[in-house]
This record gives structure tokens, C-alpha cells and sequence, in this order.
């Protein structure tokens, strides 16, 4: 396998995650260049990243800010769903599905028209409130599990830290406000989609207070989810 040299790091500390048993074994750690920024796939067993996301973002963090994000991705990736992954293409499968009804023909009835395309914008308007809400809510997990895993088998003992770090300095560094309704991309924290790093924060550094912070981090490969 041929990796830059900027990636070197990157594929070091994934593979030192498998071999601890944080990240399932059979996991894929993939450069794609269509994902926004870097990002669980359940659907594919894998965790994608953009090579300039990477570089312009984490090639210079430190590495316990590499095992927190490859390990919220891989948060993602046990705690999420398959069908969660492909609900946005709902509407538009919907969609061309309508299209070709009989129905939304020249000759169909206006009130059919109209009662065709009420449900598409209602079947629209669900796909992506349940999308979004879920997405809300799998941050605050996929939080957790990097957090427990860091505490647990690194022993960092805050790591509500390393994610203030790692979610300031993707803000500071972009280069124009996040745009709402956009695709948003792991770990940015969007008003729209997105709790807000504050709360983010918060939560960890609550669990850890709390001293709920089980993990089965020692467990084994074959203790795996995925």
C-alpha cells in the first residue's frame, strides 16, 4: 500500500487502534476524495478521510488528537446505522420513482399532481429531520466512546481537552463561516445539525466526572461489535 508521507502518522495510529482492539480489525481506513472531511462509514465497514482535510486540519495535531478523532469516527461507525447512512438518498429515490408514474403524466389529474408532490416534500422534509436529529444525538456517543477509550487505555485524564483542542482549532482554522444546510463534515459543529463544542465538551467532562466511564477497551477482537 503506498501512503504520503503526511499520511504515514495518520495510518500508524489507526493500525495501533486495531492492535489495542479500539477499532475493529477488519475496519478500512480509506482516502476519499468525495468526503467532506473524514468520517465512520457503517455501510462500508471503513472510516474515510479527504487527503486536504487531513493536511490542513490534523497533519500537525498531536497524536493523542489523531487517536481521539480516528476513535469518534470509529464511535460512529459501531454505534451507527447502515440505513441512517443511506436516508438521505430516500427522497430522491422517491423522487424518481414518482417520476415515472403514470400519474405525473400530461394527461394525469392536477389534484393527483399536487397530492404526489405534497408527499414527496413531506417524505423530504421527515428523511432529513430524522437524519439530522440521529446525527445530533450519535456525536454525543461516538464523544463518549473516544473518551473512554482515551481515559481507559491512554490515561488521559481529561479528555474533554483534547476535544476543546481538536473542535477550536477546526473552527479557527476555516477559512469562511460554516454555511447552514450544508453537507456537514465529522467533528464540525454546525447550528443547524451539530450540538455546539460547549456542550460537547461539557458532556465528557461530565461522564468523566460522573465516573461513568466503562469501557470494554480491553476486551478482545472477537468481543468486537463489528
Amino acid at each position: 500500500m503506498n501512503w504520503a508521507d503526511r499520511d504515514c502518522r495518520l495510518y500508524r495510529i489507526f493500525r495501533e487502534l486495531q492492535e489495542k482492539g479500539l477499532i475493529d480489525r477488519r475496519r478500512k481506513l480509506v482516502r476519499c476524495t468525495f468526503t467532506p472531511s473524514i468520517r465512520g462509514c457503517p455501510a462500508l465497514n471503513c472510516i474515510r478521510y479527504r487527503r486536504s482535510f487531513y493536511e490542513k486540519n490534523l497533519s500537525r495535531a498531536s497524536d493523542d488528537i489523531l487517536r481521539f478523532v480516528l476513535l469518534h469516527e470509529e464511535g460512529h461507525v459501531r454505534k451507527g446505522s447502515s440505513l441512517l447512512s443511506a436516508l438521505p438518498a430516500f427522497p430522491v429515490l422517491l423522487c424518481l420513482m414518482f417520476l415515472g408514474h403514470p400519474s405525473l403524466q400530461a394527461e394525469g389529474l392536477p389534484v393527483t399532481k399536487l397530492s404526489f408532490i405534497a408527499l414527496l416534500l413531506l417524505t423530504v422534509f421527515f428523511a432529513y429531520r430524522t437524519y439530522y436529529c440521529r446525527m445530533y444525538d450519535e456525536e454525543f456517543t461516538a464523544d463518549r466512546y473516544a473518551a473512554d477509550a482515551m481515559r481507559c487505555c491512554y490515561r488521559i485524564r481529561d479528555p474533554g481537552a483534547l476535544l476543546q483542542n481538536l473542535l477550536s482549532g477546526l473552527t479557527s482554522g476555516a477559512s469562511a463561516p460554516p454555511r447552514k444546510g450544508g453537507i456537514p463534515g465529522l467533528l464540525r459543529s454546525e447550528p443547524d445539525c451539530r450540538p455546539s463544542v460547549s456542550e460537547r465538551v461539557q458532556r465528557v467532562r461530565d461522564r468523566v466526572g460522573s465516573g461513568d466511564g466503562t469501557l470494554a477497551a480491553h476486551r478482545t477482537e472477537s468481543g468486537l461489535s463489528r
